[in-house]
């Protein structure tokens, strides 16, 4: 609650600032977002990377429910693509796929924010005048009389439209392979095959999975006028096996590896639980089998909650004595407090 009211008091700052409201991807929004994913570059801006209006995608993700699968990180990174690819919708992630540009930086201190792609332009009007032609010399060869008999014509005109009308095809296609073919789905079938046993083969596949997600993120971050901040909460990686624990913190350390990535990890364990199972495993190697020192290197800003007091214990009782109905209704509660 306290992180959306922050939201909102940003976007009205922002809003007073550059009088620029800003965009989202539903109804009308999502039309001209498809419409700059097909037609235009986007550029990063020094008044973009100024905006101070920041927009939160949290995620949550409980270790324990992928414990059982011999990746536990691949569940990590599903379930990062999944929740970015459910709160955006997955057109504009499958558009962006076929057709999306790179953002790429500004050159100086221009102001502009899109660039429209020459190339894509015209291979549409191309593709189009070529289909409008194959059709009018198909019509000519049918309908006119004298011409019907010239049967060259007819194959010349089938052949043109067939060609043309099959490269657009070919790009409804892909977007409807993307559509329907979602980045969980990918990197799961990248898990169940023998060709990508070797970690880093399968690694360099994923990785490539989730730099695509984060440049759709700068994409929409230039097209909704905000910043994007994506919060993974991590829990309950306490109770998994001790090599699964030390493939969550490298997938982390993977995914953090990049200095522009919009991930924040909260990471929520018992150290004194954590450290013995990395101690273990053969990650710690060169760091003399210290296991603080490990964690110390991954987690960035370590803080600890203090012990229970007797009032936050019997809040945690009440809570857990509570029934199902009461704990549903809180959920419907809490939406009509956030509407």
């Amino acid at each position: 609650g306290f992180m959306r009211e922050e939201m909102a008091q940003r976007e009205e700052a922002e809003l007073q600032r550059s009088h620029q409201k800003p965009r989202n991807p539903e109804g009308w929004g999502l039309l001209l977002a498809l419409w700059y994913l097909a037609f235009y570059k986007p550029i990063i801006t020094e008044s973009h990377l100024r905006r101070k209006n920041i927009k939160f995608i949290f995620i949550r993700f409980s270790a324990w429910q992928y414990a059982g699968c011999d990746k536990l990180w691949a569940g990590l990174v599903t379930t990062l693509c999944d929740s970015i690819r459910h709160h955006f919708g997955a057109l504009p992630l499958s558009v962006y796929h076929v057709m999306g540009s790179r953002p790429r930086y500004a050159s100086g201190f221009s102001q502009k924010e899109w660039v429209l792609k020459k190339d894509a332009c015209l291979k549409l009007w191309g593709l189009l005048f070529v289909l409008f032609v194959g059709l009018s010399i198909l019509l000519v060869a049918l309908l006119v009389p004298g011409v019907k008999e010239h049967h060259a014509l007819k194959v010349v005109g089938s052949a043109v439209t067939s060609l043309s009308g099959s490269g657009l095809v070919l790009g409804a296609v892909s977007v409807l392979k993307n559509l329907l073919i979602s980045e969980k789905q990918k990197i799961e079938r990248l898990t169940n095959s023998e060709r990508f046993a070797s970690q880093l083969g399968f690694m360099s596949k994923v990785r490539r999975e989730v730099e695509v997600l984060v440049d759709f993120l700068n994409f929409m971050e230039i097209f909704e006028r905000r910043r994007f901040r994506v919060v993974l909460e991590i829990t309950s990686l306490d109770i998994c096996y001790p090599e699964k624990v030390a493939g969550v913190l490298n997938a982390m350390n993977t995914l953090l590896s990049e200095a522009n990535t919009p991930f924040i990890f909260i990471l929520a364990v018992d150290p004194s639980v954590i450290v013995p199972c990395l101690e273990q495993t053969g990650c710690m190697k060169g760091l003399a089998d210290n296991g603080y020192l490990y964690l110390n290197r991954t987690v960035t800003l370590p803080f600890s909650i203090p012990e229970m007091g007797s009032r936050s214990r019997l809040r945690c009782l009440e809570a857990a004595v509570q029934t199902r109905e009461d704990l549903m209704y809180r959920v419907i509660t809490g939406n009509v407090e956030r509407r």
